[in-house]
């Protein structure tokens, strides 16, 4: 029987532990989204959960061993040493979600050292400067002044929003 299971691949190697899965026979499914980078740029095709694939893989066909020892593959996803099925209606969702558009990631043009309000959260309303994005999934560092000491701290994006010009005047 034929069940779905995430494959945790080497960093990068989603896409081709996958074709390889694929010319096995194996049913693949490797989500994607679209992530602007850089203003004026096309978008590029990022893994939704990177490092991380679905296998629609039949055990009693030696399909969960042969992914196992895919090149690209570190291991299934289990518990106590047994790959863990992932049910069908999620493998589903996520597809439906992406397909539909309603999960994508527009990463705000924001460039290292522009100032920013944190808009919600613990940390709500205090300023922030941008330093970098982490994920295509929306996550940045951002330095915040406390104690007179600037520390890292990291955020989801959509919490970041631009100081506004009047800010800077003061």
């Amino acid at each position: 029987m034929k069940r779905w299971y995430a494959l945790r691949s080497k960093a990068r190697k989603e896409s081709s532990a996958a074709d390889l899965l694929a010319s096995a026979g194996v049913e693949v499914y490797v989500p994607e989204i679209k992530v602007h980078k850089q203003h004026g740029k096309p978008p590029v095709l990022e893994p939704f959960f990177p490092g991380y694939f679905f296998g629609r893989l039949d055990g009693t066909l030696g399909q969960v061993r042969l992914a196992s020892y895919t090149p690209g593959v570190l291991y299934i996803v289990g518990y106590g040493g047994q790959p863990w099925p992932v049910p069908d209606q999620v493998v589903e969702s996520i597809q439906a979600r992406l397909a539909s558009g309603h999960a994508h990631a527009t990463l705000v043009d924001f460039r290292s050292g522009d100032r920013l309000i944190i808009s919600s959260g613990p940390l709500q309303d205090l300023e922030a400067i941008f330093d970098r994005y982490l994920s295509a999934t929306g996550r940045a560092r951002v330095l915040v002044r406390v104690l007179e000491r600037l520390c890292r701290v990291q955020l989801p994006i959509r919490q970041l929003r631009p100081a506004s010009k009047a800010a800077d005047k003061t």
